[in-house]
């Protein structure tokens, strides 16, 4: 029987959006943003509850970055002092301006009702008010044993090289909380349980990445390393296992397998 690589994809939650409107994300109310349906199967994370005032659980696993879409009064936390992105304090601490990237801290936001997100409305020094087009990420930053998916059930899997199909590009108008494009592919595997669904790892990446990914996955496919897996990507307690995500520009991996 011929020998053929294996590869190791890991899950690393990742969503990004624009407000709709007022105190709204993607349509739903920003002080009650919900992360399961949609969330949870196409963006790959389901952050377990815990209070805004608790740490050391889902809140050292996960950034929640906001980018003002306007000028504003009142709408971030008076003590959040520094913008995200250029490290550079704000002009006004409480009151966001066109541009300014705020990270919100553990006291920001919690997780209550089974995994629904929730962003502390603003008041003293804490929380932050979402406006009308504000754009919102929610970003898995490591692996926790309280911030699922770490070790659950289809976060992770060892897929042969043999079983690769191909590369899809899909259509992704997001971009980085630092500005940079995004774009997606979908990596298709024939199903480990014979079934007629594809597994299927998403990856979010930089734009124009495509090509690149392609050729790595020819060139996992051309490897013979057969004593053990190739971790493609993954995540631990303090961050990325994964020799592609610098070149390729990863900022989310998504494992869709099919149902067991």
């Amino acid at each position: 029987m011929s020998k053929t690589q294996y590869v190791i994809f890991g899950n690393k939650g990742f969503l990004a959006e624009v407000s709709a409107a007022d105190q709204n994300v993607a349509g739903t109310s920003a002080t009650s943003l919900t992360v399961d349906g949609t969330l949870a199967t196409d963006a790959g994370f389901l952050p377990i509850d815990h209070g805004h005032d608790v740490v050391g659980t889902s809140t050292d696993a996960y950034n929640i970055i906001i980018k003002a879409a306007g000028d504003t009064s009142g709408d971030r936390a008076n003590d959040n002092l520094n913008d995200f992105a250029t490290g550079l304090p704000f002009a006004a601490a409480a009151d966001p301006a066109t541009g300014d990237v705020t990270a919100l801290r553990f006291n920001d936001w919690d997780v209550a009702n089974t995994n629904q997100v929730v962003v502390i409305t603003a008041s003293g020094a804490v929380g932050y008010d979402i406006q009308n087009t504000d754009k919102l990420w929610l970003e898995q930053t490591a692996a926790h044993a309280t911030a699922l998916p770490f070790g659950t059930i289809s976060t992770q899997i060892c897929l042969p090289m043999k079983n690769f199909i191909g590369a899809d590009q899909v259509a992704y108008a997001q971009e980085y909380w630092d500005g940079t494009a995004l774009d997606r592919t979908v990596l298709s595997f024939k199903s480990t349980v014979g079934s007629a669904t594809d597994d299927t790892i998403i990856l979010t990446h930089t734009a124009g990445k495509y090509k690149a990914i392609c050729t790595m996955m020819e060139n996992l496919a051309n490897a013979d390393n057969y004593d053990n897996p190739i971790t493609v990507f993954d995540l631990d307690s303090s961050g990325l296992i994964t020799q592609f995500d610098s070149t390729l520009g990863i900022v989310g991996c998504f494992v869709r397998s099919a149902a067991k």
